[in-house]
């Protein structure tokens, strides 16, 4: 398909560095390329923060560190002033996503008029 839509995928974190790798692997790893995964890291106290460091030159992410705690939902919407998405999404940072996920719903949404290509 071609003009396909850019996916902007958000991911809080606070202390889930036993799950964070393989959560973002999942979706650096999607069959659907045309994305984004903003990462928003809120003050962890475990090593989260260097796990996100490992993917600081990432082309497809975007990194935004907290000063402060503020919970999941200050720190999404933080996420969604970045964004450049014309689909957001949302991943938690303890879950893992198939290849496919991204692609499944992209094309479950076009078929279906949820959304603009």
């Amino acid at each position: 398909m071609k003009n396909m839509p850019k996916v902007s995928i958000i991911m809080t974190v606070y202390n889930k560095s036993k799950y964070l790798y393989c959560s973002i692997m999942s979706i650096l790893n999607q069959t659907y390329e045309n994305l984004e995964l903003i990462i928003v890291e809120d003050c962890s106290t475990d090593n989260s923060k260097s796990i996100i460091n490992n993917f600081i030159d990432h082309p497809k992410i975007k990194i935004i560190y907290n000063i402060n705690n503020l919970g999941c939902y200050a720190s999404r919407n933080i996420a969604l002033s970045v964004c450049c998405g014309d689909i957001i999404g949302f991943q938690d940072a303890d879950d893992v996503s198939i290849n496919k996920r991204i692609k499944k719903q992209v094309k479950f949404m076009l078929k279906n008029n949820l959304c603009c290509a």
